[in-house]
């Protein structure tokens, strides 16, 4: 067909998703710290949760225009074809390349099976090959009420990363609208789910160089390989940007290896956002040499069924943990990813990666601001230490406290009436006085206390054996008792009325 290769176009025998034991990434346990992060690691963490398997089941009747008759005992042609496609929206809706539910790009393949099924039952007296009876144009292609048209049913499957759907259940979808391969090649289709983890459609210019993975499900892997529901991721980059149809289409070209069944898949930037559809190569092109829809195509045609291209916000949460994990952040990466398998228990992507995350180092302490400085105060201890020897520390430092605050006396700071605060705060300390500004002391008369004798071993009118008590005699006559001043405590002789010492009267 204008020697272009499409890859959904490549019928599939005994297909059947129903039930398939489906594998997961695999992605190795790091130690404790990351190892670096790969482009391809990077995205495939990214994209694989939105890719979707598309199983395509197209029936018809085949009827003879010349014969008259239905071919194939009047039962109808079936064909099962492979494509792949995307989740765009979380409320169901799956975006694939156009070709993939086009019916007339399935109409020659029908025809071709009933030209095999006529030489296998010798419907025609005369040897033919498949050429020479697709060249007689006398098979139609019909349902039980349409003439020129083939039943379709559409059943998706999801990978082992898929959120919020039963890894082992397939579901029916409806095409909500598309676009033939000469008018864009791309088709909307919806699932009845919610919750589904959408891809970002890129708003940014595409240059050439620009580096790509291209993601789908080819067939030539299945037919060589057990069969699970993983896609391939296939590096490469944008070649060239070219248009089609006269240049009413821009395409990319890529040299990503697209093959058959990669049909409708994304092709993303090393961010995981959609660049492009997949779409075409060139028949007979040994080379990879492949072609893809800008994302700029399917959002007009979203935009014509009403579709905005959204991230649901589990989505958003769910890269915000990888971003984390990425960066190292085992707090943040934990807390994301936890919240994101909570709510989607089938994404085995995000479990492995909190595993991952779990592994992650601690964060350090963050050291107390006030425990190193000079600005006073006790540092912080980083050690835990027992009740009891916590409670003695904590009252060993107050008595160090009140023993430092007895042996510094301080003067009593002025009080200050300005600038106090009015809300309740401290009140500003009054400043220091200079040394200038402190008087000096005012110095009297040195004093010398006389030391008084010692007090008797027998206290006077009392006997050493505790006994009657015995009044002292009288001091002789014309003596007197000495005298102290009650001032100064200095001695004064009889008959002075005024202490020689301090000037103070004395009282006889």
């Amino acid at each position: 067909m204008f020697g272009l290769q499409r890859g959904a176009l490549a019928v599939v025998s005994t297909v059947t998703i129903v039930g398939q034991t489906v594998l997961g990434v695999g992605l190795a346990h790091a130690d404790e710290t990351p190892a670096p992060v790969t482009a391809l690691e990077r995205v495939n963490a990214l994209v694989q949760p939105s890719i979707v398997y598309l199983q395509q089941d197209w029936s018809g009747y085949v009827y003879d225009k010349v014969n008259k008759q239905y071919l194939n005992g009047g039962m109808p042609f079936e064909l099962t074809f492979q494509c792949t496609g995307f989740v765009v929206n979380p409320d169901g809706y799956i975006a694939t390349a156009g070709h993939c539910v086009d019916q007339q790009e399935v109409f020659p393949v029908f025809v071709e099976s009933a030209a095999q099924w006529a030489i296998d039952t010798g419907y025609y007296l005369a040897d033919l090959t498949v050429e020479e009876i697709v060249g007689f144009n006398s098979f139609r292609i019909e349902t039980m009420t349409k003439l020129n048209r083939a039943d379709l049913m559409v059943r998706v499957g999801w990978g082992a990363a898929a959120s919020g759907i039963d890894t082992a259940e397939v579901r029916r979808a409806r095409v909500v609208d598309f676009e033939r391969s000469d008018l864009g090649d791309v088709a909307l289709l919806k699932v009845e789910a919610d919750g589904l983890n959408a891809l970002p459609l890129s708003e940014d210019d595409v240059e050439t160089g620009t580096e790509v993975v291209s993601i789908g499900y080819p067939v030539s892997v299945d037919q060589v390989t057990d069969p699970d529901l993983t896609p391939s991721f296939k590096e490469g980059s944008v070649s060239s940007v070219k248009t089609v149809e006269g240049g009413l289409l821009t395409v990319y070209e890529i040299s990503a290896a697209v093959s058959g069944g990669m049909s409708g898949g994304p092709t993303v930037d090393l961010e995981g956002n959609v660049v492009g559809v997949n779409s075409f190569g060139i028949l007979g092109e040994t080379q990879p040499f492949n072609f893809v829809r800008p994302s700029d195509q399917l959002r007009e045609l979203m935009a014509g069924s009403g579709v905005a291209n959204e991230l649901s916000e589990t989505t958003q949460t769910y890269r915000a943990g990888l971003a984390a994990y990425w960066a190292g952040d085992k707090t943040e990466a934990v807390e994301l990813l936890e919240t994101v398998v909570d709510d989607q228990p089938s994404n085995k992507l995000a479990a492995d990666y909190l595993d991952r995350a779990g592994d992650l180092p601690d964060p350090a302490p963050e050291a107390d601001a006030g425990g190193d400085s000079d600005e006073g105060g006790f540092p912080v201890l980083l050690v835990a230490i027992g009740g009891g020897a916590a409670l003695l520390v904590v009252v060993l430092a107050g008595a160090l406290v009140l023993v430092r605050r007895k042996r510094t006396p301080t003067a009593t700071p002025t009080a200050v009436s300005q600038n106090v605060p009015t809300g309740g705060g401290v009140p500003p300390v009054a400043p220091r006085p200079t040394p200038e500004a402190i008087p000096p002391p005012v110095r009297g008369p040195v004093v010398t206390a006389t030391p008084l004798p010692p007090p008797p071993s027998t206290p006077p009118n009392q006997t050493s054996a505790g006994g009657a008590a015995t009044l002292a005699p009288p001091p002789p006559a014309g003596e007197h008792a000495p005298h102290f001043c009650g001032n100064c405590g200095d001695p004064v002789h009889p008959g002075e009325h005024f202490c020689e010492n301090c000037g103070k009267p004395l009282e006889h």
